[in-house]
């Protein structure tokens, strides 16, 4: 168990004055000195005897919790609530093994009454993941940021306070608390992988890319390499000595960090995929990509990583046989399949392909007919291509579905244009 600054704190609450009796007065020499079992040995005979002052049975307590003795200390210290109800270093100390323990229900009234008693920093992070395990996030949030604005020095206040804020939605504020841990002092496999989430929620897979001059004597750097706390994106144009990077703010570079630490992480194979995508290099995307394909065959974020890589590699081909499979097999809905097809047309309307747009087009309007954007694209192609009949279709029924569309006197103009003309042609 955790007690930080327990020496002190003893000190502090019972002192060492005029006022202490000799034996209180040498357990807390005894305490202090480190000599737990001397502690227990001098005070836990009082104690069983009710002979014990409340002071000597705290000072019992936290000795027998630096010896892993928690039943012991908890029965001491609900001996000390009996005598003390409003006491709030027994209420905090009992509730601190309880959580520990993971018997959080039996925690809350301990912690809840230490921290009316006595509202230290310490106990309002203990209570807030108290509330956290109990799944009352609100509570717990309130509770950890009062923590920490308080004592930032434990790093765990601010690593529940970045899960609380990625569990809602909140990815530049999980950043932000993330980075307080990492500040605090702590290095763990769980902060990269959370801020990295942190970052792929933001959208910030690789973030800012700078252009770094490598050291005089530091020879080539490769992609995927940490330089200077930064990676390594590529070589920069018509700069021998300098290299295209992304700052450590970013999910390619946690990946980086989750990987070095644990290189079967799946988590970290997908931020390294999403972050050389994202980067402009499928090339590199590839290898970390295959490996979690293999990991985790069929799920949602290999298919969507997929995707992305065949967009940027322009296989339309087996982009479309992926996107027939995964709906198939359900990991596509008709919408998510509509908008892949959707993406690969505009890619292959901006290449001039413009009957291999509309064929993809087609393909999504069929599994979500109700889609403005691409109705409104095969209208375009239709008119663009000398297909007014069916641009006439497509306008008609954009005007009957979106009546309340921004631009519907457009539409509408629009469509009348092409009944005149069709009109005319018939």
């Amino acid at each position: 168990m955790r007690l930080k600054g327990v020496i002190g704190a003893v000190v502090i609450v019972f002192g060492l004055g005029s006022g202490a009796r000799a034996d209180e007065a040498e357990a807390l020499k005894t305490y202090a000195r480190g000599d737990y079992e001397g502690v227990v040995k001098m005070l836990e005979g009082p104690a069983k005897e009710g002979q014990a002052k409340i002071q000597e049975r705290l000072i019992l307590a936290r000795a027998l919790l630096h010896l892993e003795r928690k039943d012991e200390a908890l029965a001491v210290l609900r001996s000390v609530l009996d005598s003390d109800r409003e006491n709030p270093e027994a209420s905090a100390l009992a509730g601190r093994i309880l959580h520990e323990d993971g018997k959080d229900k039996e925690a809350l009234p301990y912690l809840k009454d230490a921290y009316r008693l006595k509202q230290d920093a310490a106990t309002a992070g203990v209570l807030g993941k108290c509330y956290y395990a109990l799944g009352d996030l609100p509570k717990a949030k309130a509770l950890l940021e009062a923590a920490l604005a308080e004592d930032i020095r434990d790093p765990s206040n601010a690593l529940l306070l970045g899960k609380i804020c990625l569990t809602t939605g909140f990815g530049a504020l999980a950043e932000k608390y993330l980075l307080q841990a990492e500040e605090a002092g702590l290095d763990s496999g769980e902060l990269h992988l959370l801020l990295g989430r942190a970052y792929l929620a933001q959208h910030k897979e690789v973030g800012p890319i700078i252009t770094l001059r490598l050291p005089a004597d530091g020879g080539g750097a490769k992609p995927g390499q940490v330089v200077q706390g930064h990676v390594v994106l590529g070589p920069a144009e018509d700069a021998p000595d300098r290299v295209r990077a992304c700052t450590r703010y970013s999910a390619l570079y946690e990946g980086r960090q989750l990987l070095d630490r644990d290189p079967a992480s799946a988590d970290a194979l997908a931020m390294l995929a999403a972050g050389w995508l994202a980067a402009g290099n499928p090339s590199q995307a590839r290898e970390p990509l295959a490996k979690l394909a293999g990991a985790e065959p069929g799920s949602r974020r290999v298919a969507d990583l997929q995707v992305g890589l065949l967009l940027a590699e322009r296989d339309f081909g087996a982009l479309e046989n992926l996107v027939a499979r995964t709906h198939e097999k359900k990991v596509f809905d008709d919408r998510t399949a509509a908008e892949t097809y959707y993406q690969a047309a505009l890619l292959l309307r901006a290449e001039g392909k413009r009957p291999e747009a509309i064929g993809l087009l087609k393909k999504a309007e069929a599994l979500y007919p109700t889609s403005s954007k691409v109705l409104r694209s095969l209208a375009d192609l239709s008119v663009a291509t000398g297909r007014p009949q069916e641009a006439r279709g497509y306008y008609a029924r954009m005007v009957e579905l979106f009546p309340d569309a921004p631009d519907i006197d457009e539409l509408r103009n629009a469509l009348k244009v092409l009944q005149e003309k069709t009109g005319a042609e018939q």
